[in-house]
């Protein structure tokens, strides 16, 4: 199932149907044109009997397909075909499609989880990150239409709209029986190793680590929100004290004023929001040191 409206969706459709039907029982290959059909796609699928499912699109796409197939006993598959591709690149996967196809169609499997965000009666699982700030504003920025023609180019001038355009705000965290206040631009709550495409990656997480990885690019200042955000540019472990950094399982975002929050990508509901870990919640084809399991009859 191929997103159109991903930055290469539609153009490469006609050529991953093709290498995928000749790799494996391809059952059927569709282009869904809205988030409704997509869902509506899946659950018939899956109700027949489809056990894997091979998504392909950007981090939205992927972040949709995890919510529709999370606790389901079938496999994901992921095809880059968006514009950072974050949660491809955690996977440790060729990017190139004649390598990629042969491992799509024969695993390996890996269980991985998945954060959960829960905000009033709304609640919602993410791939890669909840944020709250300077990424949201971008999110808004970022059309989908200037990412599809730029790519990766569409982000600078953004980000630095993005920055000015977003005021401080303070954040509240609870967690571990304790309580942080502190005044930020950007606060992240990241399941995962990597943050944006293959960049700011955090060398002591993962997708199995059982634990959200929460931080503030920096405090009030713009030289500290740098500094945090160059860190882990150059893949830095985070021990800036205006990090305010801790790894959770379970964690009450609340802001002043009430902040938007972007699921992996998307904006979503608003603060306060409870972030809590899903452990073992999706099996994605993927390459991890550990945990590894081999496919069975009904999931080929």
């Amino acid at each position: 199932m191929v997103n159109p409206h991903s930055r290469t969706g539609r153009e490469r459709f006609a050529e991953v149907k093709k290498a995928l039907a000749n790799a494996l029982n391809l059952v059927e290959a569709t282009l869904p044109e809205d988030e409704k059909a997509f869902r509506e796609a899946i659950d018939s699928y899956y109700r027949a009997g489809i056990t894997r499912f091979l998504i392909g699109g950007g981090d939205g796409t992927q972040s949709a397909a995890a919510n529709i197939l999370a606790h389901r006993p079938v496999v994901m598959g992921v095809l880059p075909l968006g514009t950072g591709n974050t949660f491809f690149s955690g996977l440790n996967l060729p990017t190139s499609l004649s390598q990629l196809i042969p491992i799509l169609a024969n695993g390996p499997v890996v269980p991985i989880d998945l954060g959960l965000a829960q905000s009033g009666s709304h609640q919602r699982y993410f791939l890669n990150t909840a944020t709250l700030g300077v990424s949201e504003r971008l999110t808004q920025l970022l059309t989908a239409e200037s990412k599809r023609k730029l790519g990766w180019l569409a982000w600078p001038k953004g980000v630095r709209k993005a920055i000015m355009q977003t005021p401080v705000f303070q954040v509240r965290l609870e967690y571990w029986n304790r309580v942080d206040v502190f005044r930020t631009r950007q606060l992240i709550v990241a399941k995962g190793r990597n943050l944006a495409g293959p960049v700011f990656m955090l060398d002591h997480a993962s997708y199995q680590d059982g634990r959200l990885h929460v931080f503030s690019l920096g405090g009030q200042d713009w030289w500290s929100l740098f500094k945090v955000a160059s860190r882990l540019l150059i893949g830095r472990q985070i021990s800036d004290r205006s990090a305010h950094y801790c790894a959770v399982k379970d964690i009450l975002v609340t802001a002043e004023p009430i902040m938007a929050i972007d699921i992996d990508g998307e904006v979503w509901e608003k603060t306060p929001c409870r972030f809590s870990v899903q452990p073992r919640a999706l099996s994605v084809i993927g390459r991890f040191n550990s945990h590894v399991v081999n496919l069975s009859p009904n999931m080929s």
